[in-house]
């Protein structure tokens, strides 16, 4: 995975090269990849035999029963009674001799070297080979281990200051130890947790709680949630995602690619291309058309709600895939029944998906509520089936324009902003966020009754 480049050096040469990347733990924007149909993903998750998950703890500092260094003591001393060897990571060059100092000075019964990616060739290699040869028992590095570097023998890690790596890092580095049938040990050394930051506990609480063998799908799928995406192209991995949304980035980045496969790389997909705007009137569903829902109110999946954060990412995905109320009322009663009865929040998100449902059918093209302002934008000039033709005067446009004129004291407007025709509601003001979401459903529902149902 870190040699991802080489993947676009071959593709330089032929753009339809077929490529297979194999990784432990994918990166949050290469696996969104996977998640948005760029890429094919396929799951391994059947171990080797007779590996044991590894034991992983959190060790803060000032734990208030023993010091950080008595446990290093007592981690040490367990391996070293068992015949094995250790692992001790600080990634600071600077004091990394300080620390293995430290190290000698609280286990003198331990043999300690030092390696780390600043040693010439020469002296990197002689230190692995004797440390390979048990001439050591702990060696004190930088992460310049977390790579490819398989050892049988050695089945603890100590990692000093997890809190400044990130959860791939600590993901890797943790799987340098258990290459074998004995039980291996990770120890994570912190500052007091209460000096952490909120997205660092949740790096560090993933890596504690994903230890079973084959975990690196969902230890990556936590990553995703707390770090963003990234850009789809550039070096950044901290994207736009918890801005807008999981539900909204993901259309996004999924509608930007199926276009791209239509009209830009036409020959080179020749196979069809499954888009979300897919025709669903011979099953009897509700056409999916996209509609923009901009509304001032929170709704979403709370976390003390659904704690797990890769079911509310399913859950999430469900929901942006229902065509038909009858799939929404389903998810309804299944969140019901597996966590309760959902806050409004998430009663929020139900409205906001069924005005969805409701203003694609009718082929409206974005609901806006700011304050006690709706805004409801029409379908695009070129929707035939809604305006007709110019002398229709039975078309759904020319009957919801009669209606309007025939109740003028229903305070609706039609308003032309730029391109598209806007019908423009004075609603009241209310304060309950789920009153305020029915409020548009039913003007909603006005307009499909004043016209009749597009397509």
């Amino acid at each position: 995975m870190r040699n991802i480049g080489s993947v676009y050096l071959l593709r330089r040469l032929k753009i339809n090269v077929d490529t297979l990347t194999l990784t432990a733990t994918p990166i949050p924007r290469t696996l969104h990849f996977s998640l948005i149909g760029a890429r094919d993903l396929s799951i391994i998750n059947t171990p080797p035999r007779n590996r044991l998950p590894i034991i992983t703890e959190i060790i803060p500092a000032s734990d208030g029963r023993k010091t950080q260094w008595q446990i290093i003591r007592e981690a040490i001393l367990k391996e070293l009674h068992r015949g094995g060897q250790i692992y001790f990571v600080h990634d600071r060059v600077q004091n990394i001799e300080s620390v293995a100092e430290q190290v000698k000075k609280h286990v003198p019964e331990a043999r300690v070297h030092i390696a780390h990616g600043q040693m010439t060739g020469h002296q990197l290699e002689r230190a692995m080979l004797e440390f390979l040869e048990r001439k050591y028992d702990v060696l004190v590095c930088t992460k310049i281990i977390e790579s490819g570097l398989d050892i049988s023998n050695v089945n603890t890690i100590i990692i000093n200051r997890a809190d400044r790596f990130g959860l791939a890092e600590l993901y890797q580095l943790r799987g340098r130890v258990g290459r074998s049938n004995v039980q291996a040990y990770a120890y994570l050394l912190v500052p007091p947790l209460n000096a952490l930051p909120k997205q660092t506990i949740r790096r560090l609480s993933a890596i504690e709680e994903f230890t079973e063998l084959g975990s690196g799908f969902n230890l990556a799928m936590r990553d995703l949630e707390i770090r963003g995406a990234g850009n789809i192209l550039g070096a950044e991995q901290s994207g736009f995602i918890m801005e807008m949304g999981f539900e909204m980035y993901e259309k996004i980045v999924r509608e930007a690619i199926e276009e791209l496969k239509q009209e830009e790389f036409k020959d080179t997909f020749r196979e069809p291309v499954a888009v979300s705007r897919k025709d669903t009137k011979s099953e009897g569903l509700v056409p999916k058309l996209e509609v923009i829902i901009d509304i001032d109110i929170e709704a979403l999946i709370p976390e003390f709600y659904v704690e797990s954060d890769i079911e509310r990412l399913d859950i999430y995905r469900r929901l942006y895939n229902i065509n038909q109320e009858q799939e929404l009322n389903a998810i309804r009663e299944e969140l019901r029944d597996r966590f309760g009865e959902y806050p409004e929040e998430v009663e929020n998100l139900f409205q906001i998906i069924q005005i969805r449902l409701l203003a694609s059918s009718i082929g409206i093209q974005k609901v806006a509520l700011k304050e006690n302002i709706l805004l409801i934008t029409l379908p695009e000039e070129s929707n035939k089936s809604f305006y007709g033709e110019i002398d229709d005067t039975n078309s759904p446009f020319q009957k919801l324009m009669k209606k309007i004129a025939e109740n003028r004291s229903n305070g609706i407007q039609l308003k032309q902003i730029d391109k598209d025709l806007v019908l423009h509601f004075q609603v009241d003001m209310l304060n309950k966020s789920v009153e305020r979401i029915k409020t548009v459903k039913h003007k909603i529902e006005e307009i499909a009754l004043m016209s009749t149902k597009v397509n």
